[in-house]
């Protein structure tokens, strides 16, 4: 079974803890991603960071760019973001999209030069906030399944947990096994067709204030280091809806002696599973980076980034609603339930991946080119409960998370070409390493950009990033018993493409 399917599905299996949970692989993943923002420039180049020094970018890339700088710098960056979702589910193809604006990056460098002709030639400072991560997504999806049910999944979760199996027994979509003693199991025909759509929205984002220092020993060797403050706010509602039959009162007969509710045997049903999660988090991080220039045509950079200790408080809200009707024509149910509110609210530390980076720049004539190599440690993730206490659902995960994710290399290339000495062209591309060792994920993007010198000291960059992102997941998973009946997890195969606008406007004196 691909693990994917199982780490996307923890909105409903948050139940079995008692209340509803966020904590869970994919979130540490979520919460433990940067998108090492840039200035528009940067981005042109596919993001290339390490061995580039003299540019704004620098104070969140590596510091030690900063030592290149000669006068100060002061900018802003602008993105325009179109988000586009492609599913294919149950071989019912959707799409949806959503577009946002903001402010990628804001920041200044301060240089302070030592006037002498050798050794420390300055020390210059540099503050920025950044934009690291965006949140906001409209996924949708629907299809015909005739394999399996949500309510499968309820029924496990019956069975662990004894709050949520003596209210969802009320729902009349469950019924007792003839023995007591194995549960519940589903009313609903797994292998006629029944329509299912999952919608899930996230909203947020998360941000860095850094402040860095660097310095130039030489024209040689550049040196700095960075503190960062993250703070960010992740919000995410999911709704799946099923609308289906209920078996007739032989098959219900087959599997129980005393039918419970014999009136909703043959009957239309509506099922909505709801979750909503509030997330917030603030952390600290530190970085250290060198630049070496061996000759002058040549950069290489190293940069080592801590964990970001992070603070985290979630505010979640579980629950699920059930409608009978007599017929699928019926304007009006005959039963409905709706179950408790399965509130969670929890605070506790995550601890995010280290990070190193080598990087190496080539420079010509009238240009350069540059990649870098940046490997990212996401099986030490660690989650841990704020009062220091061990917690044993935060320690499950933290099992899972060492044996189910990996550590990732992430590749970036580009260049940039002076046309003019006004105008220059870049271009880039980036590839992301999968985190997940049983999940397969292509990530990717690719960049192009323009650079103008609008007077002697007033710049202007463009660039245009397109992110292509294919994955699966699934909506909700089963237990090994109900996949030993020959039922499978419904997959929705996603494509999710970002078409990024970017522009930075920036002064130096």
């Amino acid at each position: 079974m691909n693990l994917k399917y199982i780490i996307l599905s923890a909105f409903i299996s948050s139940i079995f803890w008692g209340k509803a949970q966020a904590q869970s692989i994919d979130e540490s993943v979520i919460f433990s991603k940067d998108d090492n923002p840039g200035s528009a420039r940067i981005k042109g180049m596919g993001n290339i960071q390490t061995s580039i020094g003299g540019d704004i970018s620098t104070i969140n890339g590596n510091p030690a760019g900063l030592g290149f700088y000669s006068r100060s710098d002061v900018s802003a960056t602008f993105n325009l973001t179109g988000n586009k979702f492609k599913t294919d589910y149950l071989g019912t193809n959707n799409s949806s999209n959503k577009t946002n604006f903001g402010i990628d990056q804001a920041g200044a460098v301060f240089s302070f030069p030592t006037y002498k002709r050798s050794g420390w030639l300055n020390f210059n400072m540099g503050i920025s906030y950044n934009k690291t991560q965006n949140y906001n997504n409209n996924l949708v999806y629907e299809g015909n399944n005739n394999n399996s049910s949500i309510v499968n999944t309820l029924t496990d979760l019956m069975a662990n947990n004894s709050t949520f199996r003596d209210d969802f027994s009320k729902s009349g979509i469950v019924e007792l096994y003839e023995n007591p003693d194995d549960g519940y199991y589903p009313l609903v025909k797994e292998n006629e067709s029944k329509n299912q759509y999952n919608e899930v929205i996230t909203r947020g984002n998360k941000n860095k204030t850094a402040l860095s220092f660097g310095s130039n020993y030489n024209d040689k060797i550049f040196v700095g280091a960075s503190i960062g403050i993250t703070s960010f706010q992740y919000e995410k509602g999911t709704r799946f809806i099923e609308n289906g039959w209920t078996k007739s009162l032989a098959e219900i007969e087959e599997n129980t002696v005393d039918v419970t509710n014999p009136n909703y045997a043959d009957k239309s049903y509506e099922l909505f599973d709801n979750f909503r999660q509030v997330t917030s988090g603030t952390g600290v991080d530190f970085k250290l980076g060198a630049i070496f220039k061996p000759t002058k045509d040549w950069n290489l950079g190293v940069t080592v980034t801590t964990p970001t200790w992070l603070t985290i408080q979630d505010d979640t809200r579980a629950y699920t609603d059930v409608d009978m009707y007599e017929d699928a024509t019926s304007p009006k149910p005959i039963n409905s339930y709706e179950s408790k509110f399965y509130d969670g609210q929890l605070d506790y530390n995550l601890t995010t991946p280290w990070k190193f980076s080598v990087g190496a720049t080539k420079f010509f004539e009238r240009g350069m080119i540059s990649a870098d190599v940046e490997y990212v440690t996401y099986n030490t993730t660690r989650y841990s409960s704020s009062d220091g206490f061990p917690s044993s659902s935060l320690t499950a995960v933290n099992n899972d998370i060492k044996n189910n994710l990996q550590g990732v290399f992430n590749f970036r290339v580009g260049g940039e070409y002076l046309f003019t000495n006004i105008l220059s062209g870049r271009a880039g591309f980036n590839y992301f390493g999968n985190p997940y060792k049983q999940a397969s994920e292509t990530n990717y993007n690719g960049s192009l950009g323009l650079g103008v010198k609008l007077t002697n000291s007033i710049y202007a960059d463009l660039a245009v990033v397109y992110q292509m992102n294919k994955y699966s997941e699934a909506p909700y998973t089963m237990s090994p018993f109900w996949l030993d009946q020959g039922l499978t997890n419904p997959v929705a195969n996603i494509k999710n493409e970002r078409t990024t606008g970017i522009l930075t406007i920036g002064a130096r004196f």
